[in-house]
């Protein structure tokens, strides 16, 4: 997606059996005595009991990946052990003033084990700063990728990469991502062959751009066989602009092009090795259980009364012609949002039709308030409009008292630390919320309440005035209805939740150990993604870097959330006085700190998708999004989430002996999401990563014990 591009489209939604033959057992020596040194590992696999899995998951001579077979078994992987490098060339192209132009450069990769139980992911560069933050972007998301597709830890691993010249742009993650797990099966990579796309969290390729003139710059230095991701054989000429057939370039060069779906098929094309994955539990494994269903049936019914009192005023305003023209298309979301959670929840999809009714009523109560505030102001009583707005405001502090909430829990089990770090991260989304609309959106439209005192009290009827009152104001009042319903979604999350079924109690260092590995990836993703996106919206719109990451908030909410809850562990205010009082060595702190550093990680890998990988572009009335680049892509990128979901599933399965209800909820909702609009299936998307970040969550905890 080009820079025109994005910029526009930002500009416009401001408008509101793994064969394992790589690697032989070692043979004893003649008299069948044992050699001095450790054993080697052999190749196979094994049964293991559910939360017995972290001596094998912790030695750093091999990996074991869960759920191989049909039976629970799971595969012994030999790893390397020792310091491993690989040289992979990067593709590239350069575009700017001219011919667009492409070729490869070689990029230095290793790992070695990490004794230390610290993120340890170092970057080496010729000059300061000629790998710019898209880049050492990428390598934090492969070294993260890379390690938990073989069931490790970041901190499991030393992860280095080095590059000469001066390189940007995060099209070779999934070639760094296919590297470091070469490294780390101590597997050679074939110097013919090369690929280029965008890892997604869950081992996925996304699509990249200017492809044709990488593909002909890497064959002229010798590549025989080169990647692509799923879904974009044909791809545009940087040059031309004409939509080109990869296989057939390739073809009439010399060389091959093949689909690459995920990190799996990667690494089988950089090494000629495959990874063993796990099976995919079935769709009826993913299904909730009756006493679930019942429990969000319960809050639907509770979210379904309160619609209803937001949409009786809104057709009261209408029907009195006093519903401005400016809250129409929020009313239009609330009608739409509230007769598909009506469709869904008499077709007995429940969890689906639970977050479309709360959707609901934040864009009915956002029209309602704005509505009311309005009035106040064509009244001529801008007094009573400030007061009416602080009034709205102070129904988001119960964002305050949830999280305090939350920390009263003292779970015994898995399933209960589980249940508690779902309900913080939907807390803290509310808190983002709360902070932003309170710090920022309030004060925005005070300043313009502030420019209105200077009118006559008759000018205040005027249509225009009423106008920029609600341009002011709707956002304002959209971020705290949101903070309120994420607020108490929060609380009624640990009842539907509440399941203690995995009998196992997680470790405090753990949890700390898991929240700095997940922070520091979220951290390199931020920077990455205001690199791309935020650093041009400044440019833009003449602005600095700080006033163009409020803007963008302010019309993206999952940019919002995850710059809150990527900050939460060094902010001062309520994460402080929250750290204070439950101390900084408590579960509470701990769960609270890893589902913050967990929910941006997450929110970012999703934008960089959005807004990069798939060029989404937004309608400019409704702000939902309507096009994208890559389509065919796309699809197939859900499809493979999807899947990569219930094998997921399966990991969790075999370590914890449970699917996570966590991950079976979004599974749900995803699925449902799926057959929708454009704005639906991305959302899909959405759910599926979060269904498998849930289940690679549980088996994170479930390896470390200590």
């Amino acid at each position: 997606m080009s820079r025109e591009t994005r910029i526009s489209s930002f500009v416009s939604a401001l408008g509101l059996g793994f064969g394992l033959t790589f690697l032989a057992p070692a043979c004893g020596p003649a008299t069948g005595t044992t050699p001095p040194g450790p054993r080697p590992v052999v190749a196979g696999t094994k049964q293991v009991a559910p939360l017995e899995i972290s001596d094998d998951s912790k030695s750093p001579a091999q990996a074991l990946i869960l759920g191989t077979d049909l039976k629970g078994g799971s595969t012994v992987l030999p790893l390397a052990g020792a310091e491993s490098k690989v040289s992979v060339d990067s593709m590239w192209v350069r575009t700017g003033p001219g011919v667009a132009t492409g070729g490869s450069s070689p990029v230095a990769l290793v790992t070695s084990p990490n004794p230390d139980g610290v993120v340890r992911v170092g970057i080496y560069e010729e000059v300061a700063g000629s790998l710019g933050p898209q880049w050492r972007a990428g390598v934090w998301l492969a070294s993260f990728v890379s390690a938990t597709v073989i069931n490790k830890d970041l901190t499991d691993f030393k992860f280095t990469a080095e590059a000469g010249g001066h390189v940007d742009g995060a099209s070779a993650s999934g070639l760094m991502t296919a590297g470091y797990l070469a490294t780390m099966i101590g597997a050679k990579v074939d110097p013919t062959v090369t690929m280029t796309g965008i890892i997604n969290p869950d081992g996925t390729i996304g699509p990249v751009g200017g492809i044709p003139q990488k593909f002909l710059g890497s064959i002229e230095k010798g590549k025989k066989r080169l990647g692509y991701p799923i879904g974009m054989q044909y791809a545009e000429d940087a040059n031309s602009k004409e939509r080109v057939d990869l296989v057939q370039l390739a073809k009439e060069h010399g060389a091959e092009a093949v689909e690459v779906s995920d990190v799996y098929v990667a690494v089988e094309l950089l090494t000629g090795k495959k990874l063993p994955r796990p099976v995919p539990v079935s769709e009826a494994q993913m299904a909730l259980e009756p006493e679930v269903l019942a429990k969000i049936d319960e809050k639907y019914a509770s979210w379904r009364e309160r619609l209803s009192a937001e949409w009786a005023r809104l057709l009261e305003l209408d029907n009195a012609g006093r519903l401005p023209a400016g809250l129409v298309s929020l009313a239009l979301i609330a009608q739409a949002e509230g007769e598909a959670a009506e469709r869904l929840k008499n077709q007995g999809l429940g969890a689906s039709a639970y977050h479309r009714v709360v959707r609901a009523w934040v864009y009915a109560a956002g029209a309602t308030a704005t509505s009311d505030i309005l009035e106040l102001v064509q009244a001529g009583d801008l007094i009573g409009a400030r007061a009416k707005l602080t009034e709205f405001q102070g129904l988001a502090l119960t964002t305050d008292a949830s999280l305090r909430t939350i920390a009263e829990l003292k779970p015994a089990t898995m399933g209960g630390h589980l249940q508690m770090l779902s309900a913080f991260q939907t807390a803290v989304s509310g808190w983002g919320f709360h902070v932003f609309s309170s710090e920022f959106l309030a004060a925005n439209t005070r300043a313009v309440f502030d420019e209105l005192d200077k009118l006559p009290d008759a000018a205040l009827a005027d249509r225009s005035v009423g106008d920029t009152v609600v341009t002011a104001t709707a956002p304002t009042v959209l971020s705290i209805a949101r903070a309120v319903a994420n607020s108490v979604m929060s609380i009624e999350q640990m009842d539907i939740e509440g399941q203690k079924s995995i009998n196992y109690l997680c470790s405090l260092p753990n949890v700390k150990r898991l929240a700095t590995s997940f922070q520091s990836a979220a951290g390199s993703n931020l920077a990455y993604f205001d690199s791309l996106i935020v650093a041009e919206v400044a440019k833009a719109f003449n602005m600095t870097q700080d006033q163009a990451k409020v803007k963008f908030a302010g019309v993206e909410p999952d940019y919002l959330v995850a710059l809150m809850a990527g900050s939460v562990s060094g902010m001062g205010g309520l994460p402080e006085q929250l750290k204070n009082e439950w101390g900084e060595n408590s579960i509470a702190w701990g769960l609270f700190s890893l589902a913050a550093s967990e929910l941006s990680f997450f929110r970012t890998s999703m934008l960089i998708s959005k807004w990069y990988s798939l060029g989404v572009q937004n309608d400019p009335v409704t702000g939902r999004p309507t096009k994208v680049a890559h389509e065919k892509a796309f699809f197939n990128m859900l499809s493979f989430a999807e899947q990569r979901a219930r094998e997921n599933a399966r990991a969790a399965l075999v370590a914890t002996g449970e699917i996570p209800i966590q991950a079976r909820i979004r599974y749900q909702q995803a699925r449902v999401l799926r057959e929708g609009d454009l704005a639906d299936k991305l959302a899909a998307l959405e759910g599926f990563w979060a269904a498998s970040v849930y289940a690679q969550t549980a088996v994170m905890l479930a390896r470390n014990p200590k």
